[in-house]
């Protein structure tokens, strides 16, 4: 039986290469497994009485989150809370404004400084920690306030970068357009380019608020006053030199996920939006 003719410029299918579908897929089955199982141990454990490193059926109680959410518990994630926006605030403004400088300003040698930001923004803080150490105790700052301030300077280089290029993206003929209805620079940043790039933002202060949400060194370091450390570091109290609380683990870890679960949440509907400019003209 011959073959069905073919016309000029139809497209041939490709073959079916259905070993090589199901080799992938079990990678991928593989690979999911890692990162599955340890939050399933997580939640298991959270609800066990005899919660260990081992993965087992638990024995239901709520105890573990009882003393998950004892007062001093409580209070380090509220200091969790406040050193995140401390340092949110402290880098994502400054980080918007330098982003749209470097974005519509001519500066002498920017390709170099552009540069130099990205690279800070892969050095690691824990270099650091002895001279700011030194500083702040010269300084009398070991506190929680300027912790945040220290964390929130540290994002800035990346906060710059993401931010750029969010407002890379808007036309600058609407800027112009504004400036012909005689708006200011401030006007143009705050109702022409701030609503546009927010998505761009909000990517940088979400990055800003994790990166100190989860910073463990910093704190443990430059905070002297064991009332004002946040979670963390309140979270190795669970353990001590003879027993660990596993199941205590399991469940103040996933009260502490909560906040960043729901900042998630809150923020999907703007990221769902993406960096669509509808309504600019606007």
């Amino acid at each position: 039986m011959s073959e069905p003719k073919r016309f000029l410029g139809e497209p041939v299918p490709a073959p079916r290469l259905a070993g090589q579908t199901i080799l992938v897929n079990l990678l991928l089955a593989v690979f999911g497994l890692f990162f599955v199982l340890p939050m399933l141990w997580l939640v298991l454990a959270s609800v066990d009485a005899a919660a260990s490193q081992q993965f087992k059926l638990p024995e239901l109680t709520l105890q573990q989150f009882a003393l998950a959410l004892e007062p001093d518990k409580i209070q380090a994630l509220v200091n969790s809370l406040i050193v995140s926006l401390i340092a949110t605030v402290v880098a994502t403004v400054p980080s918007t404004i330098a982003a749209y400088s470097f974005s519509r300003h001519r500066i002498p040698g920017k390709q170099g400084i552009l540069l130099g930001i990205v690279f800070l923004s892969g050095v690691p803080i824990s270099i650091l920690i002895i001279p700011i150490y030194q500083l702040f105790e010269w300084a009398d700052l070991l506190s929680l306030m300027p912790t945040g301030v220290f964390l929130g300077a540290t994002a800035i280089p990346f906060e710059i970068y993401v931010i750029k290029n969010a407002i890379d993206a808007i036309p600058v003929d609407l800027e112009e357009a504004a400036r012909i209805e005689q708006a200011g620079m401030v006007r143009i940043l705050l109702r022409v380019v701030g609503p546009l790039c927010l998505p761009g933002i909000m990517a940088a202060a979400i990055y800003g608020f994790i990166n100190t949400w989860g910073n463990f060194l910093p704190p443990l370091v430059l905070v002297s006053d064991t009332a004002q450390q946040p979670s963390p570091v309140e979270i190795y109290s669970f353990m001590t030199n003879n027993v660990i609380n596993y199941g205590a683990i399991a469940a103040y870890s996933l009260i502490y996920t909560l906040p960043i679960i729901l900042l998630y949440v809150a923020a999907s509907r703007l990221f769902r939006g993406g960096f669509a400019l509808g309504g600019a003209v606007k």
